[in-house]
């Protein structure tokens, strides 16, 4: 039985979209497109199966002239696409895209050097990690919390300092506000968006202020254990899965209409009038939801490695 494939615009949604990073959002619907395209001209249908994967991205960079930074998004956006479709045969075809990779970026490689300052950050804050957890209040915390307790300095830090492009020394109160009620909870899986998780993040933030500011790492030390202190109750509860649900049935009504969900401006502006069409909704999210309270940070922030940096942790 045929497998029903996910068109790009079912599948380009704000909450996929966050999940990749900015580079993989420029290109993704234009991959995308030129995937499905090139298949079908090198006379490829029905269900993807690995030798169909191997064969379009063979022939891919004899028909699109594109640049280093579209080839090396390539496979990220499709290993994103074929897991979105929670596909039978999804290892086997992401052992494909893995094994095509090579072949796609070589002759555009230029430089790894994202590539390693990423892996150098990702070791920095595993020994963060580790050391705190040696503290008896870490270590008082169940096995499920001690988990819980890495994601959430993982997350934190890894937006700070990949994402923004900030050392412990530049933090700040702005920044801090912007990724907790930006991009924090959409980064975070379904099954790690859980009241027990939220309900550490003051914790966990405290503890990891704490550490930088004992290794003088952290000058803002202070006013951002005074921000977490006042803004406690909203770091508990800003994922509300009403929200979420909001978002899902936000997001259908945008394709619906054909809404480009990369035009931000046609996005808040689509939004306004769904909010204003819903009165009740609209309400309901404004007084629990402390997201749409806050302000959004101006551009979304990289954080490609996310999926990578969790099998890392484990």
């Amino acid at each position: 039985m045929a497998h029903i494939t996910l068109s790009p615009a079912e599948f380009l949604t704000p909450q996929r979209l966050a999940k990749l990073s900015s580079n993989q959002q420029d290109y993704a619907a234009t991959i995308l497109a030129d995937v499905l395209r090139v298949r079908q001209a090198v006379g490829l249908t029905g269900d993807w199966t690995p030798q169909q994967v191997a064969a379009t991205l063979a022939a891919l960079p004899t028909m699109v002239d594109q640049s280093h930074r579209y080839y090396v998004a390539v496979v990220p956006v499709l290993t994103a696409y074929f897991r979105a479709q929670a596909l039978p045969n999804e290892a086997a075809l992401l052992q494909a895209l893995k094994a095509a990779r090579t072949a796609l970026v070589a002759p555009h490689e230029t430089t790894d050097q994202e590539q390693a300052a990423y892996e150098t950050v990702v070791a920095q804050v595993d020994t963060w990690v580790q050391t705190m957890t040696q503290q008896p209040e870490v270590q008082n915390l169940s096995s499920a919390d001690q988990q819980r307790f890495a994601t959430i300095i993982h997350t934190v830090a890894e937006l700070l300092i990949t994402g923004k492009g900030l050392q412990p020394s530049e933090w700040t109160v702005t920044t801090l506000s912007e990724i907790m009620f930006g991009p924090f909870t959409h980064l975070l899986d379904d099954s790690e968006r859980v009241p027990e998780l939220f309900h550490l993040v003051p914790f966990a933030l405290t503890a990891l202020f704490t550490y930088l500011a004992d290794h003088q790492l952290l000058p803002a030390a202070t006013e951002l254990q005074a921000w977490v202190r006042n803004q406690h109750t909203a770091l508990t509860t800003m994922y509300d899965p009403k929200l979420e649900h909001f978002f899902e049935e936000l997001t259908a009504a945008m394709q619906q209409q054909g809404i480009d969900t990369r035009d931000r401006q046609a996005v808040d502006a689509f939004t306004q009038d769904y909010l204003r069409a819903h009165p009740t909704t609209s309400r309901a999210l404004f007084m629990t939801d402390h997201q749409l309270t806050q302000p959004h940070p101006a551009k979304q922030l990289k954080f490609s490695q996310k999926k990578r940096r969790k099998r890392r942790r484990k």
